[in-house]
């Protein structure tokens, strides 16, 4: 019964073990560990937040920071929010431009462009 409610988890998951001079490192990569995978005839929106909590939000959670999909506008653009070390940061228009925008226009030629919503705050909790 377990095997059956976590296969779609682990579809696509890879394992590596991988041994060299400093030692031994067990890799595991889940991309559906935290969410199940969206059809590709999903709606834009259930598919753009996949590929921010399976691609982008790992990224961003080496800084402590993450984005959230709040909508997705008429005219086609995606209104994100930034979260954790993300908000304040004075990277994240960088971050929000080079990185997340070009992921998401390579992948969803439908989508014109990301905005961000968040009225950042420095503080200790940003990265930069």
């Amino acid at each position: 019964m377990l095997m059956s409610l976590s296969a779609p988890y682990l579809e696509d998951a890879e394992i590596d073990f991988v041994t060299d001079q400093l030692g031994s490192q067990l890799t595991l990569k889940a991309p559906n560990a935290k969410m199940r995978k969206v059809a590709d005839d999903a709606p834009l929106m259930e598919r753009v937040e996949y590929m921010l909590q399976s691609q982008i939000n790992p990224q961003l959670a080496g800084h402590g920071g993450r984005v959230s999909l709040m909508e997705i506008t008429e005219d086609g653009y995606a209104i994100l929010q930034f979260g954790g070390g993300c908000n304040g940061c004075s990277m994240v228009d960088v971050t929000l431009k080079e990185g997340i925008e070009k992921q998401l226009l390579n992948e969803f030629p439908e989508l014109k462009g990301v905005r961000d919503l968040t009225e950042h705050q420095r503080g200790e909790h940003s990265y930069y």
